[in-house]
């Protein structure tokens, strides 16, 4: 593209007037030369025109001596009515829910797209953002420390690939509404017509349940639709009632949620106190709920007192009642009249479900398009199992209206297009969904080179099926797959291309000496997740982190698809092509559940490691699975497979009490090898579990030897373990090795609790004759 010759201050001075006034905002890019004073400059001029306060937010990575932000603010002088907010990116999620009038984000040493995605979205209509950035053709070639962290031998920078940036290149040089600077030329801009809108004032319901005042807080029709719906929660009558929000960034969602919040400890708190529960992934993105929640209670004239967690409100109290903010996994064990689930697509569905379980009353709100998760894969899927529910009554919101910005804003039309915010699945025929087979679709590694510069297409389809499959996607994962030199893709596409099912590869192992041995020491490098972690947790196979193998990062079906064996397939291609080029085995690491549990294990996945804590957000325990496909891999997983289920045995009394049986009973799966083990009884215990097994005494009188019993069948693997049904594996689970009560038990299995002590005993007593015949039964 041919340059162009920037006059100063005339062209910033054209700029700066075009935005002013209008609802949306524009980005400007300067790169090269001089870019501290052109964006000084380019702030003087915005600062002069604009004439009232403004706020600007400066984001990088550092603000030592020698730094962007030091020749910046030299370059810009002191202005009494501008603020400067000087963030480090690490820091950036403390400034959401905030506004500012322009954003200057340091891109010379570090491009997180995460950053990028959080921080532009703080940057209300007739604002700007400006880029400060190195040459194109340097920035092209720049490694940042984003990208550092994600080297791992054998690879070195100079195998970093630079895909991403490439791509948000392009991006920045085709968008209407950025311009580009470079050496004080122009490379790309050009003047828009300035838009207005004349929004139109919501309509407020002449006798609506909440104070009159919170609705006149509402800037939006949506706003106002969303307290209605809050309004229709506190209804009295049978079955519960469920309010589903769903909307873009900006669209004033949060502040809602706490206007909601705020209207139902007003009304139900005149008769008791009432009790709202907030929750959701990270408490940084409710910051806006709480305040707006302590707003609108100071407005309806309620003296609130607040309470601070790590520079967080997390509760407010006030003699109407509590608003109180707690992680998804301890909310289950707490009691509210109203539940407010904010950012739910970032959380998993059966936590979603069992809120829904314990609770009357709930709010699920969630982005559509965001850095927080999939609205619109969430909202598809939990939506129609919702509908599944009976005596449930539903009512939906979805915001549209813009509140920061006006609507077609192009910069938010630059930023879901660079990040893949909006990305869809590509649409399939009725045909295409019932008739295709597994076998019929081909198997391919894409060309990532070309699907991040002319390909764009199967990009978005790639990444849209993991939007609709509900997975949390970050802006992070498209720069970590385009990136990353140990990172790779693999598809599965119908015989007309369609991509019908994404796998995201990372390969791991190979791992260096002193790379083992500082992880034994307690460093945690970047990359080799699986290895890392039998290296920490199993010190003596330590030897697993030589061997090559593959993780599989991220695997989705398109969901017009699933269940219908397409996820199998490709999982086989991959091991097959991975045993083919030489690797030991194949991985992946997830939350996990019995379902998704299920799908591994019957793939041939071992389990080999558990976490000890759930995740904070999910509730759920972290699973590692490992697949090999080398004797020498084989001969470690056996091993590995062994020592996990006789911690998780060990465990399943203490710190694994609340692991589901069922889910349990898979981890606990008949590994394919033979092994035997041996156990010890003594005398008096082998007799009294004789006389058990003959009914001549209780459970309780025998359960220590029967344990034992337990303990050996969950051990012992292959022609040697005695094969029984999942539901009777659960049971002896729950009450053998997690003490759980007899009804309990029942429940838990699905055996009838009529009949769960007799079914029981005839296990044992079939277990006892198995592992006696066996030998692995020992008298002292």
């Amino acid at each position: 593209m041919e340059k162009m010759s920037l006059n100063l201050p005339e062209d910033l001075s054209l700029l700066v007037k075009e935005v002013l006034g209008s609802p949306h905002r524009r980005m400007v890019v300067f790169a090269g030369l001089n870019k501290e004073k052109l964006a000084a400059n380019l702030v003087k001029e915005y600062v002069k025109l604009k004439g009232s306060n403004i706020e600007l937010l400066y984001a990088a990575d550092g603000f030592g001596e020698k730094s962007t932000y030091k020749i910046f603010k030299e370059k810009l002088g002191n202005f009494e009515n501008l603020k400067i907010f000087p963030v480090l990116y690490e820091d950036s999620e403390k400034i959401l829910g905030l506004t500012f009038d322009l954003l200057i984000l340091d891109l010379t040493e570090q491009l997180k797209p995460n950053d990028l995605g959080r921080l532009v979205e703080v940057v209300r209509g007739g604002g700007l953002i400006i880029l400060l950035t190195p040459k194109i053709e340097e920035w092209e070639k720049t490694v940042t420390r984003f990208q550092r962290r994600l080297i791992i031998h054998p690879y070195t920078e100079k195998n970093v690939k630079h895909r991403f940036i490439k791509r948000l290149i392009k991006k920045l040089l085709t968008h209407e509404g950025i311009w580009v600077f470079e050496d004080n030329k122009i490379l790309n801009g050009k003047p828009l017509t300035k838009k207005f809108f004349i929004q139109p004032k919501p309509t407020i319901p002449s006798k609506p349940r909440f104070p009159l005042k919170l609705y006149e807080v509402a800037k939006t029709q949506d706003q106002v639709n969303a307290l209605l719906g809050f309004e229709k929660l506190i209804l009295k009558g049978l079955g519960k009632n469920v309010l589903l929000i769903t909307a873009n960034r900006g669209r004033g969602k949060s502040a809602v949620l706490g206007l909601g919040a705020a209207g139902i400890v007003y009304v139900l708190g005149q008769r008791k106190k009432a009790v709202v529960r907030i929750t959701a992934p990270n408490f940084s993105s409710i910051k806006t709920v709480v305040e707006f929640a302590e707003k609108a209670l100071k407005i309806l004239g309620v003296e609130v007192e607040k309470v601070d967690f790590k520079g967080l409100t997390v509760t407010i109290k006030s003699k109407l009642g509590i608003i109180d903010c707690t992680s998804p996994g301890k909310i289950l064990r707490r009691k509210a009249d109203v539940v407010l689930v904010d950012e739910a697509a970032g959380i998993p569905v059966p936590i979603l479900f069992r809120i829904l379980k314990n609770f009357r009353r709930i709010v699920y709100s969630s982005t559509i398009h965001g850095y927080e998760g999939s609205g619109r894969g969430f909202r598809l899927r939990f939506l129609k199992a919702l509908k599944n529910e009976a005596k449930l009554n539903l009512y939906e919101v979805e915001m549209e209206t813009p509140i920061r910005y006006g609507v077609e804003d192009p910069v938010e039309k630059w930023l879901y297009d660079t990040l893949l915010l909006n990305a869809e699945p590509v649409e399939l025929s009725q045909e295409e969904i019932t008739q295709t087979k597994p076998e019929n679709c081909i198997y391919e590694t894409p060309n990532l080179d070309f699907w991040f510069t002319e390909g764009e297409e199967e990009l978005k389809h790639f990444f849209g099926i993991y939007v609709l499959a509900h997975y949390r996607n970050r802006p992070d994962d498209l720069a970590i797959l385009g990136d990353a030199p140990h990172h790779h893709a693999k598809i599965l596409k119908l015989p007309n291309k369609k991509i019908v099912v994404s796998v995201h590869l990372a390969e791991e192992g190979n791992m260096l000496d002193e790379d083992i041995k500082a992880v034994i020491e307690g460093a945690n490098p970047p990359g080799n997740i699986i290895p890392n972690c039998i290296v920490r947790y199993y010190q003596p196979y330590k030897y697993f982190a030589k061997l090559k193998g593959l993780r599989i990062v991220r695997i989705a079906v398109h969901p017009q698809m699933e269940d219908k064996g397409f996820g199998s397939h490709i999982l086989q291609k991959i091991c097959s092509e991975a045993e083919s080029l030489g690797y030991d085995w194949v991985g992946s690491g997830f939350g996990v559940t019995h379902q998704l549990l299920n799908f591994w294990v019957k793939n041939g996945f071992i389990p080999v490691y558990m976490s000890p804590a759930k995740n904070i957000v999910s509730g759920e325990y972290s699973v590692f699975v490992v697949k090999p496909l080398t004797k020498k891999a084989w001969k470690l997983v056996e091993r590995l497979s062994l020592e996990f289920r006789l911690r998780l045995i060990e465990a399943l009394f203490d710190t694994y009490f609340d692991l589901e049986p069922k889910t349990a009973q898979l981890l606990l799966y008949n590994f394919p090898e033979t092994h035997k083990t041996l156990i010890e009884f003594s005398k008096t215990q082998f007799s009294r579990i004789q006389a058990y097994v003959k009914g001549l005494i209780t459970y309780e009188a025998a359960s220590d030897t029967i344990k034992n019993l337990v303990k050996i069948h969950f051990l012992s693997s292959g022609y040697a373990r005695l094969k029984l049904q999942p539901q009777i594996e659960s049971a002896l689970i729950a009450k053998c090795l997690q003490g759980k009560s007899w009804d309990k038990t029942a429940i838990l299995s699905g055996l009838k609790p009529t009949t769960i002590k007799s079914v029981l005993r005839e296990t044992v007593k079939e277990m006892f004759k198995h592992y006696e015949e066996k030998e692995t039964i020992k008298l002292y």
